[in-house]
């Protein structure tokens, strides 16, 4: 599979006011998605419809102005439904029948970072043929063609006709409506409950819903200001909601990223549960209950030992794909499984929704709190989590990692010693200039240590 020159692993993201993030660039790969929504035509309608939101940074609106420029001078409409967390839009593409959804994020990034995450008709992002096809309008007709022509004549049932409308709705009780049906069946109004906001996407969401369905909710990092996004908060950062539930003798707590479609929880003690044990609990729940399809899960290279261990212990399978939400909801519909998800906390519970929703999944770990009756500690226990270290390095270039004779030998050395009681995952970022470096094993100051054995090999060999 040939890389995207756009998409990467989540979308487009890049700085604001760089390509491909600049005034032109986006109002032309609006023109080129409306193009794209045309052909398509899932719901053989006239006229088409696309849905934007955005998260919570002072660059989206300019982002939303520019895309929806482009849509609707190629006569597709345009719905913009605010400042909403990303997976809502896969929501409301399904609830009404949107031909494509947009979410305008960075996620868990910077400010000064922003991008695009494209959602189809059916609420699932966009999979690399429909990237690709949408690459291909953009930079063989759009862009060589300017203004003059827009399709290919051969295509006439493409050609775009008078301006689109523009259309501005608040959506925010339909999603809050949808998200209470998660708990409608359960009690959690005795619950103490404490959110950390990111001060982005949820923050317009996440306190009216909690405050409706719990006892008490502590919301922290509730008031965006266009600047502060994932500031020293978030799901980066889960010290914070972690103290914050201790302070206030809580039920548990929940940080969320940018745009909410990932959630890091704590339970009553403190400790933090990352995706992997929230895979581990869901997943538990969904085995006892015979709901668990073919009682195996999807994770990622990134997914603890731990997590392989505790899926083995009842007889199910963990598979595993390359990092990404994405190359794990394709696995998901092609195995048929309904659960899967990544350790940064990206969980998909397909029975319930077509993507990452870190508000959903939140209130799936209070369902399965409520309905076994055990505190949040307790229902973590059934899985051990094996010392893990993550590095990151910046870098200036990717080359192949199969072309670094060096960085394959240490880390072949490592591998070597860690035998079967750990392992070594090294990557590059498909959303940042950064290499990953991952090792598990039973002891953190000798992975610590072999991690940055890892990291200095890197640097040298990269900066050569």
């Amino acid at each position: 599979m040939m890389s995207l020159k756009l998409f990467g692993t989540d979308g487009i993201r890049a700085k604001v006011g760089t390509y491909p993030l600049t005034e032109e660039m986006i109002t032309s790969l609006g023109k080129a998605v409306a193009l794209y929504a045309l052909r398509l035509n899932p719901h053989k309608r006239k006229q088409q419809k696309i849905a934007i939101i955005r998260d919570t940074r002072g660059s989206g609106t300019f982002l939303e102005d520019a895309l929806t420029n482009g849509i609707i001078s190629c006569g597709v409409d345009v719905v913009k439904l605010g400042v909403m967390p990303s997976a809502s839009v896969a929501f409301f593409v399904r609830q009404d029948r949107f031909d494509l959804g947009i979410a305008i994020s960075a996620s868990h990034n910077d400010v000064e970072d922003n991008g695009l995450k494209f959602f189809s008709y059916k609420g699932y992002k966009l999979f690399y043929e429909e990237e690709s096809a949408i690459e291909k309008i953009l930079f063989e007709e759009v862009l060589p063609q300017g203004q003059a022509q827009q399709v290919q004549p051969q295509q006439p049932h493409a050609q775009p006709g008078p301006a689109g409308k523009l259309q501005e709705k608040d959506a925010k009780r339909d999603y809050i409506d949808f998200l209470k049906t998660i708990v409608s069946d359960c009690d959690i109004s005795g619950q103490k409950i404490v959110i950390d906001c990111a001060f982005g996407a949820a923050s317009s969401i996440a306190p009216i819903l909690f405050k409706e369905i719990a006892k008490e909710v502590i919301s922290l990092n509730d008031t965006p200001d266009g600047t502060n996004i994932n500031k020293s908060c978030g799901t980066l950062h889960p010290e914070i909601v972690s103290k914050a539930v201790i302070e206030n003798n809580a039920a548990c707590g929940f940080a969320f990223d940018g745009d909410a479609d990932r959630v890091i929880v704590c339970d009553e003690k403190g400790k933090v549960l990352d995706g992997d044990f929230q895979i581990a609990i869901i997943g538990n729940y969904l085995k006892n209950k015979g709901l668990l399809r073919k009682n195996s899960i999807v994770g990622t290279q990134m997914s603890n030992l731990g997590l392989d261990m505790c899926v083995s212990q009842w007889g199910g399978k963990l598979i595993k794909t390359e990092v990404g939400d994405k190359l794990v909801l394709e696995k998901m519909l092609s195995a048929k499984l309904n659960l899967g998800g990544e350790q940064s906390g990206h969980i998909i519970p397909l029975d319930y929704t077509t993507t990452g929703d870190g508000l959903l999944t939140a209130l799936l770990i209070l369902k399965i709190v409520a309905e076994e009756n055990k505190p949040l500690s307790r229902l973590g226990n059934c899985m051990y989590k094996f010392p893990q270290v993550l590095l990151n390095i910046e870098v200036s270039q990717k080359k192949p990692i199969a072309e670094l004779p060096k960085l394959n030998r240490i880390i072949a050395k490592i591998e070597e010693k860690l035998g079967s009681a750990g392992r070594v995952y090294v990557r590059y970022s498909g959303t940042e200039n950064k290499l990953r470096i991952m090792i598990e094993g039973q002891n953190q100051v000798t992975i610590k240590d072999m991690a940055e054995q890892i990291a200095a090999t890197a640097k040298e060999e990269l900066s050569a």
